[in-house]
């Protein structure tokens, strides 16, 4: 039904897709309706008490700057879905949208996440939505789908791609630098991601604003180089993940290199004494650092304990065997039978058999603190082994991890 509504009682709708409005273009057209008034009515439905232009913009804004008091209108009651629809089936047919009107049309109407679906690809819930889409409007699901990648182009080559600087083929080439984010991201985990987006997503920006800066133009300045667009996307794509198999085999090495650290650590530290209740449930770190202390503890035991009584037995009886020593000189060249130093009778035969008795006991002393010299040598060479292997361990630690850091970039 068509009817003539006050104009005061038209409003625009937020989902027209056409963003850009030539001056010349709108001047005709109200010179147009000024001469012949409106010849093909505008669509509106309903909306709080006014009326909601569907489809037919530009004469509703034409008729309103050209002064008409009423415009005549169909009106149909229509969800937001299908007034959205309407609205953008009404321009597509008119073939004068631009490439990224229509992009930002179809973004609006899917609910279209260009971020989510920069990082995740196809998605096979968009895709579905995209086949829905095209039965509805005069467009093939494939070209939906190229439209929605324009968005992934930062904003400098959409505004070329608007003014018509770059062909829609070129562009549509340079989107496939998009698949880089798989690229950049791969071996990262969720939180390292979160860290880099922004960092990545300009990275890839600048590449494809590179390769557009490079790419031939023709007579009017427009860039129009599709093949040289796809062999050079195509071409650093490849470049990317050679580097990337590259970063794996090399990251793959770095992690035998760490495993096998650890492992050879994890196998010296096992073997000690006395592990405790809860060893099994260890990180590696915690059960070395337990090995470092449980040897402290033994070279501490065997030096402050053993050592140093054996030291003060050993100086007691060679201060005893030099005394009996020295007496049993002082018999033999003065003939002494007195001890000057404390007169206790002398007897050779009896200093001597003491002297021998003293010997063998200095002896077993030595004896002694050379096996405890050498448990104590044995202590320090397995503490000294074990810092060289927590240092191995703990540099290809930090090497392995700080690759895996830098990922697939």
């Amino acid at each position: 039904m068509i009817e003539d509504i006050p104009i005061n009682l038209l409003v625009p709708n937020d989902y027209n897709p056409r963003e850009h409005f030539d001056d010349a273009r709108m001047k005709e057209l109200e010179k147009s309706i000024k001469n012949q008034g409106i010849v093909q009515a505008i669509t509106v439905r309903p909306l709080d008490g006014k009326y909601e232009v569907v489809a037919g913009m530009r004469r509703y804004l034409a008729a309103k700057a050209a002064g008409l008091k009423e415009i005549p209108a169909m009106i149909k009651v229509l969800t937001d879905e299908e007034a959205m629809i309407l609205s953008i089936t009404e321009n597509l047919e008119r073939a004068d949208l631009t490439p990224i009107e229509e992009a930002r049309a179809f973004q609006l109407c899917l609910g279209w996440d260009e971020q989510h679906h920069f990082e995740d690809g196809q998605q096979k819930t968009i895709l579905t939505l995209m086949e829905g889409l095209a039965e509805k409007i005069p467009m093939s699901r494939t070209t939906i789908y190229n439209r929605l990648s324009l968005l992934h182009l930062p904003e400098s080559l959409q505004t070329k791609i608007e003014q018509g600087q770059i062909t829609i083929k070129t562009a549509e080439a340079l989107t496939r630098l998009k698949n880089l984010w798989e690229i950049k991201v791969k071996n990262l985990t969720d939180e390292e991601i979160e860290k880099q987006r922004s960092e990545i997503k300009a990275e890839i920006h600048e590449t494809m604003e590179s390769i557009a800066k490079t790419l031939k133009t023709n007579d009017k300045k427009v860039i129009t180089d599709e093949n040289g667009a796809r062999e050079r996307v195509n071409k650093h794509i490849e470049t990317q993940q050679k580097n990337l198999k590259q970063i794996e085999t090399q990251n793959e090495k770095l992690k035998q290199e760490y495993e096998a650290a650890e492992e050879a650590l994890l196998d010296y530290v096992k073997d000690a004494e006395e592990l405790p209740t809860d060893f099994n449930q260890m990180e590696v770190t915690e059960k070395a650092e337990w090995y470092k202390a449980h040897l402290d503890r033994k070279i501490k035991q065997v030096s402050d304990e053993n050592l140093d009584k054996l030291n003060k037995e050993r100086s007691v009886k060679l201060a005893k065997h030099d005394r009996y020593l020295m007496n049993l000189s002082y018999v033999k060249e003065l003939t002494l039978d007195i001890c000057p130093h404390c007169g206790a009778g002398l007897n050779v035969q009896n200093l001597e058999k003491r002297l021998s008795e003293l010997s063998e006991d200095i002896k077993i002393l030595n004896e002694e603190e050379n096996e405890a010299g050498s448990e104590l040598k044995g202590y320090r060479q397995r503490k000294s082994e074990l810092e060289k292997k927590v240092r191995k361990y703990d540099s290809a630690e930090k090497i392995y991890t700080a690759a895996m850091k830098k990922g697939g970039t």
